[in-house]
């Protein structure tokens, strides 16, 4: 594996049928993505590389078939596996636009500067995608919508934002 940086485009769900595709939950579209080898990582543990034989789309999830898995028990025994692919098998975010994994490890404070937390997950709802944050108001749900997000500065690692009445435990 190069040092190139690895980003995840999704999450491994279970087993489809008995032939051993897998379910991918993406994190975001995979329209523009360079299939053929990806990388599967579970927690801490090093990446280990896979190539892609085939996918499709099914239900709002992709169904991928993956060289040497080849029946349902060990697709089964890859639910839970993060997918990662190098950055450069991506195409550029548009202008305004990020990927769940740019916004990680980004701080979210109010528009009053009151810090709510770093940013630990997004992941969509269907409606709308969700900042997970963790700080000082223990765990905080963001919803990313245009009336909540005052602001992103990557450069700062910053996201600046209005919450709206009852996101903040009492």
């Amino acid at each position: 594996m190069s040092n190139e940086e690895l980003i995840p485009i999704g999450k491994l769900t279970g087993a489809h049928g008995i032939r051993g595709e897998v379910k991918l939950a993406p994190y975001g579209p995979l329209d523009d993505i360079q299939w053929g080898t990806v990388y599967i990582a579970r927690g801490a543990t090093a990446p280990e590389e896979r190539k892609v034989l085939s996918f499709r789309m099914h239900k709002g999830v992709y169904l991928v078939f993956f060289e040497g898995v080849s029946d349902r028990n060990a697709a089964e025994a890859m639910s839970g596996y993060e997918v990662l692919v190098h950055k450069s098998a991506v195409p550029e975010a548009g202008e305004g636009e990020y990927y769940y994994s740019d916004l990680v490890g980004m701080e979210v404070f109010t528009e009053e500067g009151k810090l709510v937390g770093r940013v630990d997950n997004v992941f969509s709802t269907g409606g709308n995608d969700v900042l997970e944050t963790s700080g000082p108001f223990g765990e905080v749900l963001i919803p990313a919508i245009e009336s909540v997000i005052i602001r992103i500065e990557p450069e700062k690692r910053k996201i600046t934002v209005r919450l709206m009445e009852g996101l903040l435990p009492d």
